[in-house]
């Protein structure tokens, strides 16, 4: 279904970091098509994921403690052509300063950020490629070259998609009413996106990143499993090739597969670790002095619950602007 493009109501926000005109349309399907010319290209070095993160992605200091430094910025590779680099680096380099900015539109509808879900799959081929993973009650090496131990044990996977976000969020949050969690968004137009609007003000997780870090997740423990083509992971994901017996991709069960794959306590757990990690680091310690062990378990009981319950036990909802509904005239 092919919808007209509109403008953004008014009493919205700019769109979140428009890329340059004339770029591939700002889907999935736009990603894995890269993706495939990447993998296939025998003078690529490293990994996508990793080329992410050199292009801006997973760029906060629990990220780097857990995955390491990125590389340099390599040159534009020869397989992909100009307006396919700079969607890429334009996508990617603005994650950072802009959550969301490096959201695409997915099959199914909903919209999905690049950073949490990358980093989350890098983890995972870490771990397949036997680089040392936590134990329960002990110190965690991280999956950075060289590796290096941490003090609290943590699980990268939760930690570099979901948990120091999440921990940030909630301690920017403490003693004001700043948004913790979303918003929504809406698309330009849904069969050539290109700019992603917030339906409402920003907080550091606004829906897309959500949707990314539960992704991240969920794909991130596919890979630990074993080798799978990231182009054929994406398209089985978010495509309909591997859907249910519906018709519906496996990303449209995002919310039930992080619920099953998440223990009880688990998310907790994770913020909390994280919170202690992050009070010993450079660039985030700032954001835990005057924070003491009981507020600092009641912040992450906070975001846990916060969290679960508007991702996970609740069933998405699709704004209007991406259904194509016209607005509700009359009275009840």
């Amino acid at each position: 279904l092919h919808l007209p493009r509109q403008a953004a109501p008014s009493h919205l926000s700019p769109p979140l970091s428009p890329l340059s005109p004339g770029l591939p349309p700002r889907h999935m399907d736009s990603v894995v098509e890269l993706v495939e010319a990447l993998t296939s290209d025998t003078d690529f070095p490293g990994s996508v994921p990793a080329l992410a993160r050199a292009l801006g992605t997973c760029s906060s200091p629990g990220c780097r403690v857990v995955l390491g430094d990125p590389n340099p910025i390599p040159p534009a590779p020869q397989v992909l052509s100009h307006d396919q680099w700079l969607f890429l680096t334009q996508l990617l380099s603005r994650q950072a300063s802009d959550p969301g900015a490096d959201a695409v539109l997915v099959p199914d509808g909903s919209t999905v950020s690049l950073g949490p879900l990358l980093a989350g799959i890098e983890v995972g081929l870490k771990k397949a490629a036997g680089s040392p993973t936590p134990t329960s009650g002990s110190p965690t090496p991280t999956l950075g070259s060289p590796p290096f131990t941490l003090a609290w044990p943590i699980d990268p996977l939760y930690a570099v998609t979901i948990a120091e976000v999440l921990a940030t969020s909630f301690l920017l949050a403490r003693g004001d009413n700043r948004p913790t969690l979303g918003p929504t968004g809406c698309w330009d137009d849904v069969g050539d996106p290109q700019n992603y609007t917030l339906l409402g003000p920003p907080s550091p997780i606004p829906d897309a990143v959500a949707n990314g870090a539960m992704d991240g997740v969920l794909l991130g423990a596919q890979v630990a499993k074993g080798p799978i083509p990231l182009a054929k992971l994406l398209r089985d994901y978010y495509g309909t090739g591997n859907g249910t017996a519906e018709g519906r991709p496996p990303s449209s069960y995002r919310r039930r597969g992080f619920g099953a794959l998440t223990a009880a306590g688990k998310l907790e757990g994770e913020v909390l670790a994280m919170l202690r990690v992050m009070r010993e680091l450079e660039g985030t310690r700032e954001l835990l002095e005057d924070v003491g062990p009981e507020e600092m378990a009641a912040v992450a009981r906070r975001a846990a619950r916060d969290f679960s319950e508007t991702y996970v036990g609740c069933p998405p909802i699709v704004p209007r602007c991406l259904w194509g509904a016209a607005p509700y005239r009359g009275t009840p």
